[in-house]
């Protein structure tokens, strides 16, 4: 009404919509205070009343066009997982934000928590960093009067590659070994032993001696750490035929360790070789003779991974032949 009256007072006047010329100019059938619009754009009837005159002697009548302009369609995400410290394992692209609109045709101002982005007046935008990212896009193209905007603001999380600490936790020779892991970082991991099956937990029991390769990985796909760790163990049989396979025995998980001291034993307790856990093994002879099959027992002296204690530890294992 303000726009129509022109700055005339509205105490003089009285001010009436209509969908046709003839009942605006008859003052029938008034469109109601709240109106949507039919077609786009569609051209309504206003009609001005004097009311200083009696019975609205004086009145003018006039068209106006309603037109809608559309507000800017784009939808961002609720959410988006940004990864950060990546290693090279990661499995999703670099995080762009992307509203599918473009300069010149709209204008756009991003935000960051609110502050906003110095340069950032493109339709995409890459995050360096988590946080509550908005944008307001402005159509410039539609209408210049209108300069119809919208808003959307998303959720970017941040996650990574994880920090892997991996460690045997029952002593060595166990019964039932047990690896523990653990991985730590801003993302949510899983686990996995050997290329095997993920699991949510961390902890492994029944593993086999020798060596195993322990990864933990983001479960957003932020990427992958891996870990080599060593069961303690011992051989429970060998076969020195010379096909390359079992050829020699030696104690599993011990190579480079100098406080490690191994002997061999036959059944009657006659000590046959002194090895070196960094060695070949023991190639199942005695002063270059070969031995025949039988059980053999063995003593190994070493300090404890867990606590560094000193410890003895007296086995047999089997030659075959």
């Amino acid at each position: 009404d303000e726009d129509v009256l022109d700055g005339q007072d509205p105490l003089n006047y009285t001010v009436t919509y209509y969908a046709s010329f003839d009942d605006a100019d008859a003052g029938v059938n008034p469109l109601p205070t709240l109106y949507e619009n039919i077609t786009n754009p569609q051209v309504i009837y206003v009609r001005v009343d004097n009311d200083t005159t009696p019975n609205s002697i004086c009145y003018d009548v006039t068209d106006l066009t309603l037109q809608v302009n559309p507000l800017p369609v784009f939808d961002l995400e609720d959410s988006y997982i940004l990864c950060v410290d990546t290693n090279g394992t990661e499995v999703l692209d670099p995080l762009v934000l992307d509203t599918g609109l473009t300069t010149p045709d709209y204008s756009f101002t991003w935000y960051l928590n609110g502050t906003e982005i110095a340069g950032a007046t493109e339709g995409s935008y890459m995050p360096i960093e988590g946080g509550t990212y908005s944008v307001t896009v402005v159509d410039e193209a539609t209408s210049t009067e209108t300069n119809c905007e919208n808003t959307d603001e998303t959720l970017v999380i941040e996650s990574a590659p994880p920090t892997l600490v991996a460690e045997v936790t029952t002593q060595a020779f166990s019964e039932n070994h047990v690896i523990e892991a653990e991985a730590t970082g801003p993302g949510e991991y899983e686990y996995s032993l050997d290329n095997g099956p993920w699991q949510d937990s961390g902890l492994f029991e029944d593993v086999t001696s020798g060596e195993h390769v322990v990864v933990a990985r983001d479960k957003n796909g932020c990427g992958l750490t891996a870990l080599e760790i060593t069961v303690l163990d011992y051989p429970k049989y060998f076969t020195p035929n010379g096909d390359g396979y079992h050829d020699t025995w030696n104690i599993i998980g011990f190579a480079g360790r100098a406080d490690v001291k191994i002997y061999i034993f036959d059944r009657f307790g006659k000590l046959l070789k002194q090895i070196s856990p960094s060695g070949q093994g023991w190639d199942g002879t005695y002063n270059g003779n070969p031995m025949p099959s039988s059980d053999y027992w063995f003593v190994v002296e070493y300090d404890e991974p867990i606590g560094g204690q000193r410890k003895e530890f007296k086995a047999h294992f089997t030659l075959k032949r």
